[in-house]
């Protein structure tokens, strides 16, 4: 069963690729990039495990490809590499991994059908408390690895003047590289129906969601969620409206024979002006409250953005792209350079969202998590300085035995993370461009034990076009942490990169 879930996900992608290449509408334009980066380490701690500081040189050759694509029926991006890091002392250390980012939608029927898929696989700290924070480059075991699949057929419907109807399945899949992570497979169903404007004064709206997840082997019982709602919308004018919620949801989360209640909410949609959006809901739900506030403001050279939420969600949820829509994630990706590869300027804004507090632990476990997430971005002539602020509490859901592995909530019930983050980024010349990164987050684990560390994180580099295809660049790292288990580490960093 374990090869057959291994095999499944790489095999429907590519299946999905080769259809999409096959169709008529995919014969437009398609930009296929060979790519060589090359970078060059020097670290003072280059052993996270033992207790005496070892320097080593890393050095890393990664040949790849990034393929993309931004009209017609067909628009996505892929981006592969094979990644060689080889140390100079620890050689034992030395990997040779794939690294992958590809996401996709094809339009299959006109405004109707939609397939839509994704695929990722990379190396990152599975824990909170790792010594290494998440999204270092050189936190490179294998025990790190996470793979995360994706394929999702839709179908869209419209009626009467303004109503829209929509019928999705997604399948999913989590892998692991270590113990840490067992394999899982989501499926889940969607079916929403709405008309907010049908009689003007009011509207209606009514979705359900059923999820099941089922795991390999021994590593956990198939757990599901349904969750049903019913919107009545009234709109008081054309900026402001107002939502009243009910419904019914159940799941087996937490135990064996399931818990079940119903819903009820209130919430409003408010657009006061066109450069500013307001969206709050409120629930009572089995887990007790449930809550999401978004507020988006935009001005002429900076972008506001504040998330507040609590709901039930896991790794799968987060990893399969739900972190995209994170506003602090698209403040560090509006600093990316526009000219990179969509998957290149996704992973730098992913490493340092991941680095601020975002996707925190890797685990298998449904959790209850309740966050509140600030940012702001101001973009001048020359300057673009980005400031966020996160704060994450989760707690786990499964208390049945056997489900758990060796991830933080086999040690911890609850998990609290806080983060403050300051970027900074300046041309200074039309070539070459100065980064600043600064970012300080402390993790508390609570339950059969408690543990804590506090993180710092100082970068400071250059980068510079040598050519219409080649950009270098130099780099200085120092990270701190203290608390349970201390580490510290500096760092200087070459790079070398080059589009074919």
């Amino acid at each position: 069963m374990r090869a057959r879930m291994q095999a499944m996900p790489p095999l429907l992608s590519v299946l999905t690729l080769a259809v999409v290449a096959a169709a008529p509408a995919f014969a437009q334009t398609v930009t296929v990039t060979p790519t060589l980066n090359t970078r060059l380490t020097w670290t003072d701690n280059v052993d996270t495990d033992g207790e005496d500081p070892r320097q080593d040189w890393i050095a890393e050759v990664s040949p790849g490809v990034s393929v993309s694509r931004a009209s017609g029926r067909f628009r996505g991006y892929l981006d592969a590499s094979l990644r060689n890091l080889v140390h100079a002392r620890e050689t034992d250390q030395n990997e040779t991994f794939l690294a992958f980012q590809g996401n996709g939608e094809f339009e299959a029927i006109e405004d109707a059908v939609f397939i839509a898929a994704s695929g990722s696989i990379s190396r990152n700290s599975t824990s909170s408390f790792g010594r290494r924070y998440s999204g270092d480059e050189l936190s490179a075991s294998e025990d790190n690895e996470t793979r995360v699949w994706s394929i999702a057929p839709r179908y869209e419907f419209r009626f009467g003047d303004a109503g829209a109807g929509r019928l999705g399945y997604e399948s999913r899949w989590l892998q692991g590289g270590s113990a840490s992570i067992g394999d899982q497979h989501q499926k889940r169903w969607t079916l929403g129906l709405s008309d907010p404007g049908a009689f003007r004064l009011f509207g209606w709206g009514v979705d359900y969601v059923r999820t099941d997840n089922s795991y390999d082997d021994d590593q956990g019982r198939d757990v599901t969620q349904d969750v049903g709602r019913a919107t009545l919308f009234v709109n008081i004018d054309p900026q402001f409206r107002v939502r009243a919620i009910g419904g019914y949801e159940s799941n087996d989360y937490a135990v064996a024979d399931g818990e079940e209640g119903a819903i009820w909410g209130m919430g409003f949609d408010w657009y006061p002006t066109e450069r500013t959006n307001i969206s709050v809901t409120g629930e009572d739900r089995i887990f007790g409250t449930g809550y999401d506030v978004q507020v988006r403001h935009r001005m002429a050279r900076s972008v506001w953005n504040v998330s507040i939420s609590r709901d039930i969600t896991s790794s799968l949820d987060e990893l399969a792209g739900g972190f995209v829509l994170d506003p602090v994630f698209q403040l560090f990706y509006q600093l990316t350079d526009p000219a990179l590869p969509e998957a290149e300027r996704v992973r730098i804004a992913r490493s340092a969202y991941e680095r601020a507090g975002g996707v925190g632990i890797r685990t298998n476990a449904y959790f209850v998590q309740r966050s509140a997430r600030a940012g702001v971005t101001f973009t001048g002539a020359r300057n673009t300085l980005s400031v966020s602020l996160n704060q994450t509490e989760r707690q786990r859901l499964n208390t049945f035995s056997g489900f758990l592995l060796t991830d933080d909530f086999s040690e911890f019930d609850y998990i609290k993370t806080r983060s403050a983050s300051v970027s900074l980024t300046h041309k200074l010349s039309g070539l070459a461009t100065l980064n600043g990164a600064l970012t300080r987050s402390r993790s508390e684990g609570q339950g059969d034990s408690n543990r804590e560390i506090d993180r710092s994180i100082y970068t400071l580099g250059v980068t510079r076009k040598l050519g219409p295809d080649t950009t270098g660049g130099l780099s200085y790292r120092h990270q701190k942490a203290e608390g349970s288990d201390d580490y510290t580490e500096n760092a200087v960093t070459a790079t070398l990169g080059m589009r074919f």
